[in-house]
């Protein structure tokens, strides 16, 4: 039976998309992990069974190279859409404005790498 769900993202700036995440969305880093190649990995809670796994793109390249780089589309849903727009402005490289899609509210935003997430209620 599944307990709980990591997420592996494979980013240049370890330590720059952390910082972003702690900042933006209240992620807690819960491990810092230094790699054979002398990078380092973060691992970041979200939610309660949610983590996500923080490595290096040259990581990945060298040690599993048969790995999609690709970064997975992912929507994190709140309570209060306004209120997280709010914060992650604070951080993000670029917001769009809170848009209504059926009877969802609903933006998106970039790292500060320039991968995009979507926000949903």
């Amino acid at each position: 039976m599944l307990k709980k769900l990591e997420l592996m993202l494979y980013v240049e700036d370890v330590s720059l998309i952390g910082d972003f995440f702690e900042k933006a969305l209240d992620a807690k880093i819960i491990k810092k992990t230094e790699m054979v190649d002398n990078s380092i990995s973060l691992k970041l809670s979200l939610l309660d069974q949610v983590e996500i796994n923080l490595y290096t793109v040259e990581f990945v390249k060298k040690y599993s190279p048969m790995v999609s780089l690709e970064m997975p589309s992912l929507m994190f849903i709140v309570d209060d859409i306004e209120a997280i727009h709010e914060q992650v402005k604070k951080y993000a490289k670029d917001i769009s404005t809170i848009s209504t899609q059926g009877e969802q509210k609903v933006f998106s935003f970039a790292d500060p790498e320039g991968h995009y997430f979507a926000v949903g209620n």
